[in-house]
């Protein structure tokens, strides 16, 4: 996993202080395109549903949310779109028994 450089995390008093921490039901806003058993014919593109760890906070306000998975590979493309970044996919690590991986 890619560390968020500090400039592009949220400092502790901010808008994300408004936000509401993730919860384990929280689910990631990407979609993706599977494709169909035996016939390699994609699907129409579905959520991807993992767990949320990685909150994009907006200026408008609004916010996406997204695995650590989708959160850290289009972490650049949002930073540029203006969003802050909170990943708190810190905590994947933290739940993870020594010797386990990720």
């Amino acid at each position: 996993m890619t560390a968020i450089a500090p400039e592009l995390q949220a400092p502790s008093t901010s808008a994300f202080d408004a936000v509401p921490a993730l919860t384990a039901a929280d689910r990631c806003d990407a979609t993706t395109t599977t494709v169909r058993e035996g016939s390699g014919s994609p699907n129409p593109r579905v959520a991807c549903g993992a767990q949320a760890y990685v909150t994009a906070l907006f200026p408008s306000g609004r916010t996406l949310i997204f695995c650590a998975h989708h959160g850290h590979s289009l972490e650049a493309s949002l930073v540029q779109q203006g969003a802050v970044i909170r990943d708190d996919s810190g905590v994947l690590q933290q739940n993870t028994k020594p010797g386990a991986s990720a």
